[in-house]
């Protein structure tokens, strides 16, 4: 037999998907809501809707969705990574360095989840760590430069205040970078 509100679901969500893709972000948080509500409580399904619930700058949400799907699946990397872009919007870098360490424990080369923990620990004054980061963000740079620049206009205002501070324009010291390094950043982050 049949389960009429399941294939309702389904429906719903692949017609939510198109609509993300679309670019369409409002009306495609709506479908998924009434996906998720007929039936299609996946993992997809809520991390779908909390990265359009990100890219519309709905935080908490986006922050509730994203725990959701970890709460269903603690090895979900891209629940991890996304929840620690949420907390960066939020200036919560604690929390994102945490999901930032997760996401890594899960893809020890995910080169944006290095640079955006570097961002963090640059906005909580450890140029150490930072540089660390971001030396092994580029390292990976080549293969993660499509994932980076998905994600950062996010948060864009992070990584600007982020590079100042690389430059010795910010409010603290100049980070252990070498000019070529931070030329290559920069570059990235023209991209």
């Amino acid at each position: 037999m049949i389960d009429k509100d399941n294939i309702n679901a389904g429906e719903l969500f692949r017609n939510a998907q198109r609509l993300f893709i679309e670019g369409k972000k409002d009306e495609c948080i709506d479908v998924f809501t009434k996906a998720i509500e007929a039936g299609e409580k996946t993992e997809i399904a809520f991390l779908s809707r909390g990265v359009a619930f990100l890219k519309t700058e709905q935080i908490d949400n986006a922050i509730e969705d994203f725990s959701m799907v970890v709460s269903m699946n603690n090895n979900n990397m891209r629940a991890h990574y996304y929840r620690g872009i949420a907390c960066m919007s939020r200036n919560d870098f604690k929390n994102a360095i945490k999901d930032f360490n997760k996401t890594i424990e899960l893809k020890p080369d995910h080169g944006a989840a290095f640079f955006a923990r570097g961002s963090a620990y640059a906005q909580l004054g450890d140029t150490k760590e930072a540089a660390k980061n971001f030396k092994t963000a580029l390292m990976y740079s080549e293969t993660e430069a499509q994932g980076f620049a998905d994600t950062f206009g996010i948060f864009r205002t992070q990584f600007d205040k982020t590079l100042a501070m690389m430059t010795g324009e910010g409010k603290m010291p100049v980070m252990e970078l070498t000019d070529e390094e931070i030329d290559k950043l920069k570059k990235w982050l023209e991209e």
